[in-house]
């Protein structure tokens, strides 16, 4: 009995030992004794890096609808009518650090105008517009005995540095009916704007000139702020009139009219220069984990894993500019202490024997209005790089992983930590994003 009794206790001993071995060399494995609930994540797991469709653009539909009619003769009157776009399916756009060259962003926006027929189209700083229908019809004794079909079309483009910015206007007589008196039209276009914003340029060519079927007249015009309307207090509106009229005749009134439906924003507030964006559209911070490593992997998990999946189109950050509010957010997620020390909930215990440099790296960022949960209330997580696959495992002793944790401490090496952030920097001057805009974090592979 007692040598059976203490075969047994040895062989307790060794599978007490074998078990504290496998916990210490196997990360993936970690420690599962924690209760787990319907609140808990696994202690280790696989991250999944999502796919993410290429980018789109935003875009609006004009909303007004106008008609006039010009008499020119008696009995004989000309109609102008423009339609808007019958739906408003919007798109997200995105905005990443790697800003677009001018050329770039013109193709771009080309691309954009050929395929959205009647829409606004967006991007940080562009838009366009493609092929808006203007119907013209020729009544006789209020009957009509002929029609032509006009597009106009535009591509505005913003300047990052520039409170000016030019407009390229495009007007194509695109096709005839019928039996109009003439089927030679004369075209004069205006442009304006509110606010601080006052027209250089409004026309894109001088006075009336004369269209015929299959020829396309275009020019530009000029805008210019004196005074930056910065952060909330408003946005510039862009709007639009144009004149038809058939050869020898004068219209009574301008035949259509139009405003851009969204808004832009000039500001002072980002770099040394001011410069003028769209606001409604949302930057994106693209951090992929093939570059960042253990600092994406951090962001990752917080968005894959926790009911606060923050950086998300459901849930963007918002930067906080104010460097003292930054560093007080760091401060109260990251409470640092020297490896080794006796882990607690709210301390983050680095790991330099195992993590080179190790450094406490917070998701939400303290760079964002979001950020400065106290760590006592992040999960704390490390990651380990296996066959290219990236394995995340509870990282404190005290805190079993949570889906409720509205923040992410990552055990990350500070070089990684120092150049994301820096990648958060640069996006915000690129995208001159003032205090409080919003933006998303997508982490590709």
């Amino acid at each position: 009995m007692a040598n059976t009794e203490e075969q047994e206790n040895l062989l307790r001993k060794i599978a007490v030992g074998i078990a504290a071995f496998l916990a210490t060399v196997s990360f993936a494995a970690s420690s599962a004794s924690a209760v787990e609930d319907s609140h808990t994540v696994k202690e280790s797991g696989l991250l999944r890096p999502a796919e993410y469709p290429g980018g789109a653009f935003d875009t609006a539909s004009i909303k007004e609808k106008s008609a006039s009619c010009s008499p020119m003769t008696a009995g004989r009157e000309l109609c102008v009518t423009q339609e808007s776009s019958a739906t408003n399916s919007p798109r997200t756009a995105t905005a990443s650090a790697g800003v677009l060259t001018e050329a770039a962003s013109n193709r771009a926006n080309e691309l954009v105008c050929s395929t959205a027929p009647t829409e606004y189209t967006y991007e940080r700083f562009g838009s366009c517009l493609g092929n808006r229908p203007i119907n013209i019809t020729e009544l006789k004794d209020g009957k009509p005995v002929g029609s032509a079909l006009l597009y106009v079309s535009s591509r505005l483009s913003l300047d990052r540095a520039k409170l000016s910015w030019k407009e390229s206007i495009r007007v194509k007589y695109e096709s005839f009916e019928g039996k109009l008196t003439t089927n030679t039209f004369h075209i004069a276009f205006t442009a304006g704007c509110n606010r601080s914003c006052k027209m250089a340029t409004a026309s894109p060519w001088t006075g009336q000139l004369s269209l015929t079927p299959n020829q396309t007249l275009s020019g530009d015009v000029e805008y210019n702020v004196a005074t930056p309307n910065s952060g909330f207090n408003g946005g510039i509106t862009t709007n639009y009139k144009i004149n038809v009229m058939q050869a020898g005749t004068v219209p009574v009134q301008p035949n259509a009219t139009w405003s851009n439906p969204r808004t832009i924003r000039c500001d002072d507030e980002v770099s040394s220069v001011p410069g003028c964006v769209y606001p409604h559209i949302t930057p994106e911070l693209v951090l992929p984990l093939s570059t960042y490593k253990e600092a994406a992997a951090t962001y990752l998990f917080q968005q894959q894993y926790s009911d606060h999946p923050l950086g998300t189109k459901a849930a963007p950050l918002h930067r906080l500019a104010d460097l003292d509010a930054q560093e007080a957010n760091r401060d109260s997620t990251c409470v640092v202490a020297a490896e080794g020390a006796v882990e607690t909930p709210e301390l983050f215990v680095r790991k330099s024997s195992r993590i080179p440099d190790d450094s406490c790296d917070e998701y939400p960022f303290a760079a964002s209005v979001e950020g400065g949960t106290p760590g006592a209330y992040c999960n704390d997580v490390e990651f380990e790089l296996v066959n290219g696959e990236w394995i995340y495992a509870q990282a404190n002793s005290t805190k079993p992983l949570s889906k409720e944790a509205r923040c992410s401490r990552g055990h990350v090496p500070l070089d990684l930590n120092t150049a994301a952030g820096q990648e958060l920097g640069r996006l915000a001057q690129a995208q001159r994003m003032i205090d409080f805009d919003a933006y998303t974090v997508r982490i590709p592979a």
